[in-house]
This record gives C-alpha cells, structure tokens and sequence, in this order.
C-alpha cells in the first residue's frame, strides 16, 4: 500500500515525487528504480460488494491510482529488469491499493481490521448484512474513472465477479454437486427477450444498439411492414399502435412483460442493467438532458415525418387531387430530415467547439450515448433519402465514424440485420 497523500479529481500525471515520499518509505526503491520524474495517475476507484440475496451494492472502498507506492514505470522496470519479455497488450495487475483513511483501505482484511470491525451492506427486502470477510455468493464490483471539471470523464468499465463455493475434492464430482456448489447466484430479474422488429426501422435499430450495449441476448422476430404484419391481430394484441419495435420478456415471477416505443424500451434497459455492459444515459444532469435533447429532435422531430405509413398517407392524398403529384410522399419526408439533420449539425458542432477536450461522440463523451444511438440510424435514412449528409452534416459525419468502430454498433447495421428476415 501507499504512503501517498489523499487527492482530487485531476486528470493528470501527479509528479509531487516529495510529497508522496518516494524513497522515503518501506521499502527505500533501489536504485535502478529511483525516478527523478515519477508520477502516478489520477484514477478514481470504488469498490462495491452485492450480497447474493439481493440486486443492491454497497460501496465499501473509495481509493485511487495515485496512493500506489510502485509507479507504473517501475513495476515495468522491476518486472523486466532479469529479462522477462514484455509485449504491448500484456497486463500487470497493481495489487491492492489503499489510501490514508478507512474508506480509503484497498482490502477487506484492512477494511475489517483484521476481523474487528463490521461491515454494513445492504441486504433484501430493507435488511443489513454483515460481513468482516467475503462470503459465498457475494459479488465484489470494481470500477474506475479518470475526471475534471471542465475537462470531462474517462471511464475504464467495470470488472465484477461473484464468489463460488469451493468443490469438493476431488474435483472431478457429479454434476448435481456442481451445481449445488453455484446455486448461490441470484436469478436474473429478467429473461427470455424478444424484439419484434423491422430490420430497416431505425426505432428498431435503435433498440438493438441498446442490447447489445447491455449484452442482453435475444430472439429476433421479424415483422415485415411492406407486408402489413404490423396489423395483423397477434402483432396488434402485442402493439396497439401497430408499429415497430416491440420488446418482450419475462419478470422475476415469469409474467410476459412487454414494452413499446424505443426510447421507453431503451430508458428501461438502462435502468433495469445498470450494472451491466455501458451507461446509456449520462449521470451528469447537464450532459444526460442535452443526450435526451438529441435524441429527441431525431425521435420526435424527424422519424416520425419519415414513417412509411406518413409517406404512404400523403400519397393517398395527392393521388385524390386533380393534378397529382407524384412522390409527394418521400419529398416531403426527405425536406424534413434535411432540415432536422441541419439543425442537430449546428447544436451538435457548437457543443464541440465550445469544449475543445470532447469527447468523439455526440454530446462530448468519450463512450455513446442514447444520442448516438439516435442519431446512427437517422443518418442511415437520411442516404436512404437520397440526402448529402457529407456535405451538410460534417460534425455528425465524424460522430458516425466513431461509433462504426465501436463494439455496440458494429455488428447489428442493418444489412447485416437483414438476413434475418426471409422475405427480404
């Protein structure tokens, strides 16, 4: 552990080699690994402990990167001074990392003091748990992140793991005992997802980024629009408004639960796995209402003047009149995303300038968010409709790229998707 000072938030290199006494302390760094320039990261670091009865964590350890004794170049140094190859990707784990004061303590043997103290976690149904050691079926979640005012937020995810119980020796037991052994994990609150869905509809699209941010597995089930499924009555008893997509699983009592309207599917994916895969949804109040922003122009100020049954409405009337005109549909949806597009181009670029550290997504982050998720499958129809988004979108163009090269966007574009549907 660390004789490092308790800091801030900086995201920097901390090089006050003084002040946290390097070289001073037990043990005095040989000198092949004496640094005249040492520095430690400013990565802030929580650890929380969820007992297997319930869905709730309880911090216990708030500590960060810069109380480690051993720089990362020295432990480089050390590792590889006899010779031991080091590659690029190769990982050194830094061991525990503690700081001055008791929330700070990096262990559960320091945290407890060696079994003296108790350690109040959140238990089921309002209850307290006790704990001086970890116990069996308990899941211990670490993450870290980087942060400044001004600056932004760098996060590094999350990494959690819940505790097994040991199998009996020897290991090569019968399988009931081997389940017996892992039956300490708690059941998933909800199962069984199935997305009804276009695979050109953006809304639907939309939701797909969302699970795979999640890493929730699902069944696809197709519904062909140009083929009217939506209104046929099975779809219409799960969707009243006959429309795509619709999101369908099962509570913990194993009552069919089904959600419609992509942001309410994806605000309740958000929610409901807050502790799994990717936040969504910003916490910071500012940035969290402007990612909403956004996706609200596309969701409520674009896509809907675009729908097919839209297009297929206007049609219907122009053919009415004396002197129809043709396409009076898809000209129209085309002059409305246009003009939504041109307006999220100049917000989304000024928000850019105004910080010149943002992040490459939609509002400034360094991860996407419910915007991107908007705005990708916007873009998508917006070539659709034969619209130069290169020319008029160059901000937005960047953000797309970014988020193509990002893993929740990656494999589910929508020509991919179509393989799913037999009668493409």
């Amino acid at each position: 552990t660390s004789a490092g000072k308790q800091g801030g938030d900086d995201l920097k290199m901390n090089d006050d080699a003084e002040e946290l006494n390097v070289g001073k302390g037990d043990p005095t760094p040989l000198d092949y690994l004496k640094d005249p320039n040492y520095g430690s990261y400013d990565v802030n670091l929580t650890v929380s402990l969820q007992p297997s009865n319930t869905q709730k964590t309880t911090k216990v350890c708030q500590s960060n990167l810069k109380h480690m004794y051993w720089s990362s170049v020295q432990q480089l140094v050390h590792h590889s001074v006899t010779g031991c190859p080091m590659r690029a990707g190769d990982l050194l784990a830094s061991g525990t990392i503690s700081g001055k004061e008791q929330h700070n303590f990096g262990s559960m043997l320091e945290l407890s003091w060696k079994g003296n103290r108790e350690i109040i976690l959140d238990g089921a149904e309002g209850s307290k748990e006790v704990r001086k050691f970890l116990k069996d079926g308990d899941a211990v979640i670490m993450e870290g992140c980087c942060r400044k005012e001004g600056i932004g937020r760098v996060g590094f995810g999350q990494c959690s793991a819940r505790i097994l119980p040991a199998i009996p020796f020897p290991y090569e037991v019968e399988e009931k005992i081997v389940q017996a052994a892992t039956a300490t994990q708690p059941t998933p609150k909800f199962t069984n997802f199935k997305l009804y869905g276009f695979w050109r509809s953006s809304c639907t699209w939309r939701v797909r980024i969302a699970l795979a941010a999640k890493e929730i597995p699902y069944e696809i089930v197709p519904i062909y629009l140009f083929s009217k499924e939506q209104m046929i009555d099975d779809y219409t008893a799960k969707n009243h408004m006959q429309q795509v997509p619709t999101l369908e699983f099962n509570d913990e009592t194993d009552t069919i639960v089904r959600i419609t309207q992509s942001l309410a599917i994806i605000e309740f994916l958000d929610s409901a796995f807050a502790d799994r895969g990717g936040m969504i949804l910003p916490l910071e109040p500012i940035a969290r209402a402007k990612a909403k922003e956004i996706a609200e122009i596309v969701n409520s100020g674009i896509q809907p003047l675009q729908n097919l049954s839209t297009i297929q409405t206007l049609d219907s009337m122009a053919a009415q009149q004396s002197n129809p005109d043709e396409g009076v549909g898809k000209k129209f949806a085309k002059e409305a995303i246009e003009k939504g597009l041109s307006i999220l181009e100049d917000k989304i670029s000024r928000l850019h300038a105004a910080d010149r550290k943002a992040g490459p997504f939609a509002v400034g982050s360094f991860g996407p968010t419910i915007a991107d998720i908007c705005l990708v499958p916007q873009f998508y129809n917006g070539r659709r409709f034969g619209i130069e988004v290169e020319r008029i979108c160059p901000t937005i163009v960047q953000i797309e790229n970014a988020c193509k090269n990002h893993p929740w966007f990656r494999a589910i574009l929508p020509d991919m998707q179509r393989s799913i549907d037999s009668k493409k």
